[in-house]
């Protein structure tokens, strides 16, 4: 029996994403191409040239696939297939899944946040019991979560797992977790507290592990800032497990390490369960690709 497949896309401002994605979450075939941002339709061109290059690429026809699932930045509008807003693409009320179907017919399209999507995928892959509580934070350029709980996307009103805007201390002060926390964020302190333009965040880690006072101070901000999101998600949420992205975590394990020593610090007891599982994803890279083909299969 032939494997079906379902497409995921995953879109970012520099890049499309696109893999053949089966029931199970393997990726047989992928590729990637430059995001073309100059206005919505060269982005929308650029996304069906990449799945068709995709299809044709196996000799299949959109007729034999599952259907296309899209993971994109910023504020989506799930029902009804639009995406409203995104910094980083021309996407704005751009009606994606209207789109999609005048051109692949009446394929299942869906459309999510792309940390929803990657966080689906981790959710999915997992297999755990419908009744647990997940978590899933993404620590990269942003900070972002996304927590589920019987296949479902706990959504708000449409903005919920923007921690990014959660409210921590920094250096005394209170600031936002992403303009506090984040890879940029670490990168900016290191310009400012060296003096060194050419500053990048992975030399403030290496700094940090080289045993630098200036980069200890960072990075401890940092770990602070973390721990209090997690501790702020255990007790709203209590999940039963949470999954790490992004290349802030995945690139720094032993900086993971550090921040879960400072959470154990403020866990009830009660809460310490945590502890042994907060995890770094293991597809991080397709993630996106496979949360968003799971949205059709």
């Amino acid at each position: 029996m032939k494997k079906q497949y379902a497409v995921g896309v995953d879109i970012g401002g520099t890049k499309v994403a696109v893999g053949l994605v089966d029931s199970n979450g393997t990726v047989d075939m992928s590729l990637r191409v430059p995001s073309q941002v100059d206005s919505a339709e060269s982005l929308f061109r650029c996304v069906c040239s990449a799945i068709d290059d995709l299809l044709s690429s196996q000799g299949l026809t959109n007729q034999k696939i599952k259907g296309i699932g899209i993971g994109l930045p910023g504020k989506v509008d799930v029902e009804n297939g639009v995406a409203v807003f995104q910094n980083n693409i021309p996407w704005k009320n751009f009606p994606v899944v209207a789109r999609l179907k005048e051109v692949y017919g009446d394929l299942p399209i869906k459309i999510d946040n792309d940390v929803k999507v990657a966080a689906y995928a981790e959710y999915r892959l997992l297999d755990l019991d419908s009744s647990d509580m997940f978590g899933y934070i993404t620590i990269s350029t942003g900070i972002a979560a996304t927590n589920i709980i019987n296949n479902s996307i706990l959504r708000g009103s449409g903005f919920a797992g923007e921690i990014g805007f959660m409210p921590v201390q920094s250096f005394g002060r209170t600031s936002g977790l992403e303009l506090a926390c984040s890879g940029p964020a670490i990168e900016l302190q290191g310009k400012q507290m060296y003096g060194v333009e050419t500053i990048s965040t992975k030399d403030v880690f290496e700094n940090w592990r080289a045993g630098d006072r200036t980069a200890k101070a960072i990075i401890e901000n940092a770990c602070t800032g973390i721990a209090q999101a997690i501790q702020n998600m255990v007790c709203f949420l209590d999940p039963k497990v949470i999954v790490l992205g992004g290349s802030v975590a995945l690139h720094n394990l032993d900086f993971v390490e550090e921040f879960k020593e400072e959470l154990k610090l403020h866990l009830h007891k009660e809460q310490e369960h945590i502890l042994n599982n907060i995890l770094v994803s293991k597809i991080e890279g397709n993630n996106g690709i496979i949360g968003s083909a799971f949205l059709v299969q």
